[in-house]
C-alpha cells in the first residue's frame, strides 16, 4: 500500500519533516540504486559505507524523499523533501512494516537466536506450530518459505523491506504463523525493528563472528537484543532461555515473561522444562521430560545430543506460546531431518558419512561428541574455516579437531578474499600445536572435493566420517566468485560411483 509521508514521519524518533507530507509513499530503500518514484530513500551509515554520500544519486533516480540523520551537516540536494532522525538505521523496517499493514500482528510470532541451534530449532517450530496451529511461515539461513514458494536464503534474517514483504506474502498466503532465525548482526542493524514478537528463544552462547562484534560480551548484547521486541501490542511476549548454558546465566531478562528449559539430564538449574533422561541412537532420540512436575516423553528421529537441545527448545517455545505439552510431543515426532544438519548418508561398506554445518569450535565439537556417542567405529573429519572472518576460531576448530577426531583432512571451506592454502596452513599450525592429540594424523586438502573423496575412500566399516562447515549450501565462495559446491551432493556421487549406481 501507499501511505503519505506525514503518517510515517511519527514512526521515527524525533522525525522532524521538511517539505509535503501528503507526498505518498509506496516503497523504501536504503540502496541509492533501488530509488525511484514513490520509493523512500534511508541514508544509513553503514560498515562498508555512509548512505548520506548517496543523497544526490537518490534524488537523482527518482526518490520521493529522503530520511537523513539529524546529525547530517553536509549538502542535501536542492528542493529534496527531507525527515530528519535521531537514528536511520531502524528506518527501512519501520516504514516497511507500516507500508504492508503490520502483518506481524496477524502471526503468531516465534523467533530463535544463539550461536549454534537456531536453523534446526527453526525447523522444529515451523513443523509444529504448522501441525497445531495452521500453515507456518519459515525465514532462516536455508531458506524462506512465504506458505506457497520456497526459496535459498540469501542472508539469514533479510533487511526490513524483504523482512515485512516476506511477512505480508505469508498471511495472503493464508500462513497463522511464522517462525524465524534472527542473527546478531540482523538484531544489531534493526532489520527487523518494530517487529511483535510473541516467543524469543535464546539457544546458547559461543564463541562466533567476533569480526563483527568487539568482544563476546558485545556478542552476548547483541543477542540480547531479541528482547526489545517481546513487548507486543497485543499481550507481553516470553522468552524463553538455556538455563543449562553457563554464558546466559548472567542475562538480565528485566520484567519479561521468562521460560526456562534445560537440556542437559542432571543439572541442577532452575526450569520449568527439563530433560531428565535421554536415549541417544543412529536410528533417532529419546527424551523423558518434567514440565513443571508433569512427565512427558517424545521420540525423534533426530540425533546427537545438541539436538537434544534443539527438540528441548521448540518444546520450550510451544508450551510458551499455550499449546498443550503432549500435542507438541506428538508434532516434534514428525519433524524429518533437517537439511545440512547432521545430515546421514549411508556408504556401501557399512561406515556413514554426516554433513553438518558446524562452523565454531562449539559446534564442530558437539557434533563430534554427538557421532562418537552413536558410533563405535573411527571418527574422520573434513573441515576447514572461512576466509574474511573470525580468524581467531581457526586454532580453537583445530584444537577441537585434534582432540576429537581419529584422523583429519583440513582444506577450503569458503575462502573468500584469502588465499586457501594459507588458511588450511594456519589451521594446521593450530592442530599440530595441541599435544595431546588423540588423532593418528592429519593432511592438507586444500580441494575440498578431492578431500571429502579422500576421506569417504579411508573410512572403513562402523567409520562416521563427519564433513563440516557449509552444511545445506551448495556454493562456494573464492574470491568474487560464487562455484558451485555441495557436500552432500559429493557425497551422493562418491557413493553411486562406488556402487554402480545412477547419481541422485
Amino acid at each position: 500500500m501507499a501511505l503519505p509521508l506525514g503518517q510515517l514521519v511519527p514512526l521515527l524518533t524525533g522525525g522532524v519533516l521538511t517539505g509535503d507530507p501528503s507526498l505518498l509513499v509506496a516503497g523504501v530503500t536504503s540502496d541509492s540504486r533501488a530509488a525511484g518514484p514513490g520509493v523512500l530513500f534511508v541514508a544509513v551509515r553503514g560498515t562498508a559505507a555512509d548512505g548520506h554520500e548517496y543523497l544526490a544519486a537518490a534524488v537523482a533516480a527518482g526518490a520521493a524523499a529522503l530520511v537523513i540523520e539529524s546529525s547530517f551537516t553536509g549538502e542535501v540536494p536542492r528542493g529534496a523533501t527531507v525527515v530528519r532522525c535521531a537514528e536511520t538505521r531502524p528506518v527501512p523496517a519501520l516504514v516497511a512494516r507500516a507500508l504492508h499493514g503490520e502483518p506481524d500482528r496477524q502471526l503468531w510470532t516465534a523467533a530463535v537466536t544463539g550461536t549454534n541451534g537456531k536453523t534446526t530449532t527453526a525447523f522444529l517450530l515451523q513443523s509444529m506450530l504448522g501441525r497445531l496451529h495452521g500453515p507456518c511461515g519459515l525465514l532462516g539461513t536455508i531458506r524462506y518459505d512465504d506458505g506457497r514458494t520456497r526459496e535459498p536464503a540469501p542472508l539469514t534474517t533479510p533487511a526490513g523491506p524483504v523482512f515485512y514483504g516476506y511477512l505480508d506474502r505469508m498471511t495472503a498466503n493464508g500462513c497463522r504463523s511464522v517462525a524465524m532465525e534472527l542473527s546478531s548482526h540482523a538484531l544489531v542493524q534493526q532489520r527487523t525493528a518494530g517487529l511483535e514478537l510473541d516467543v524469543a528463544v535464546m539457544t546458547n552462547l559461543g564463541r562466533d563472528h567476533l569480526d563483527y562484534h568487539a568482544d563476546l560480551a558485545d556478542y552476548l548484547a547483541a543477542k540480547a537484543g531479541i528482547m526489545d521486541y517481546l513487548q507486543t501490542g497485543r499481550q507481553p511476549g516470553t522468552l524463553v532461555l538455556n538455563a543449562g548454558d553457563e554464558a546466559l546465566n548472567g542475562l538480565a531478562t528485566g520484567d519479561h515473561q521468562v521460560l526456562r528449559f534445560c537440556a542437559r539430564p542432571g543439572l541442577e538449574v532452575e526450569a520449568d522444562l527439563k530433560v531428565a533422561e535421554a536415549e541417544l541412537a543412529l536410528t533417532g532420540t529419546r527424551l523423558q521430560l518434567l514440565w513443571r512436575g508433569a512427565e512427558l516423553s517424545l521420540a525423534s528421529p533426530l540425533v546427537g545430543r545438541f539436538n537434544v537441545e534443539n527438540l528441548t527448545a521448540a518444546l520450550a517455545a510451544g508450551l510458551a506460546l499455550g499449546l498443550a505439552p503432549d500435542d507438541c510431543t506428538d508434532a516434534l515426532t514428525k519433524v524429518a531431518q533437517v537439511p545440512g544438519r547432521l545430515e546421514r548418508f549411508a556408504l556401501p561398506n557399512g561406515a556413514i558419512a554426516v554433513v553438518d554445518y558446524a562452523h565454531t569450535h562449539d559446534a564442530l565439537a558437539a557434533v563430534l561428541t554427538a557421532c562418537d556417542e552413536l558410533g563405535s567405529g573411527r571418527l574422520l573429519l573434513v573441515f576447514g574455516c572461512g576466509g574474511d572472518r573470525d580468524r581467531g576460531k581457526r586454532p580453537l576448530m583445530a584444537g577441537v579437531a585434534a582432540l576429537q577426531s581419529d584422523r583429519v583432512w583440513i582444506t577450503s571451506d569458503n575462502p573468500r578474499g584469502e588465499d586457501p592454502a594459507a588458511i588450511c596452513a594456519e589451521i594446521a599450525d593450530g592442530y599440530e600445536a595441541v599435544t595431546a592429540a588423540r588423532a593418528a594424523g592429519h593432511e592438507v586438502v586444500v580441494d575440498r572435493a578431492a578431500a571429502i573423496a579422500a576421506a569417504l575412500t579411508a573410512a572403513r566399516p562402523g567409520d562416521i566420517v563427519v564433513i563440516a562447515g557449509k552444511g545445506h549450501e551448495d556454493y562456494q565462495l573464492v574470491g568474487d566468485q560464487v562455484l558451485p559446491l555441495d557436500d552432500r551432493q559429493l557425497v551422493r556421487d562418491w557413493v553411486a560411483a562406488q556402487t554402480g549406481a545412477e547419481p541422485t
